[in-house]
């Protein structure tokens, strides 16, 4: 079992960031933001995605 321990962690990795994702989004949407503009483009999920997944990448452990 303990073979599948890296995948485990990466799973619950993965769920915990999308929970975080869509909270993140669903909070702006219904704050009544209209977002970042660049271009006629809303590029919010793109900044809410990087802003995440620098996050993880920064509470990554040894």
């Amino acid at each position: 079992m303990s073979a599948f321990r890296p995948l485990w962690i990466a799973l619950r990795a993965a769920v915990l960031a999308t929970a975080v994702f869509w909270v993140a989004l669903f909070i702006i949407e219904r704050s009544g933001w209209k977002g970042l503009q660049f271009t006629g483009l809303d590029v919010t999920e793109y900044a809410v995605f990087f802003v995440v997944f620098f996050l993880g990448v920064l509470m990554k452990g040894k």
